[in-house]
């Protein structure tokens, strides 16, 4: 009976996933790093809708809406220069840059967020007396390189 070739430990690593570290990443907003970043989260939405024939239970085609991305920077205490911009129609970019182990070492990917908007500011102060500020963005485009 033919026994299945092992394909080696190298295949088995270049089939592990890309683990983005917080640690070994930095956030930019217009060049500058944010003091006391805790978290960036951001969703791209692409809106659909189907387009059906009359008279046919599947759908022939998808009409594609703009894309919006928007997203929720939380930071220890504030940050300054957002602070500035909720106050101003300034538009501002974050970058967001991520180191990974890769096939030849550590390796970088860069998402820019580019014409992001302020939108709002949230407050929050927990009993252990630390306090965190949320803010809310909007981008017009997000780019990954």
């Amino acid at each position: 009976r033919d026994q299945p070739r092992s394909r080696g430990l190298g295949d088995v690593y270049k089939r592990q996933p890309k683990i983005l570290s917080a640690n070994r990443s930095k956030v930019l907003i217009d060049g500058e790093p944010v003091d006391g970043l805790q978290d960036i989260s951001f969703v791209t939405d692409r809106p659909t809708m189907d387009i059906h024939a009359i008279g046919e239970a599947e759908r022939i085609g998808v009409v594609f809406g703009s894309i919006k991305v928007t997203g929720v920077i939380k930071a220890r205490s504030a940050v300054p220069s957002l602070d500035a911009k909720l106050s101003t129609t300034e538009a501002f970019q974050v970058v967001v840059s991520t180191n990974f182990d890769g096939d030849d070492g550590e390796e970088e990917s860069v998402i820019s967020l580019q014409e992001c908007y302020a939108h709002g500011r949230r407050f929050s102060m927990g009993v252990g007396g630390v306090a965190e500020t949320l803010y809310d963005f909007s981008a017009t485009r997000e780019s990954v390189s």
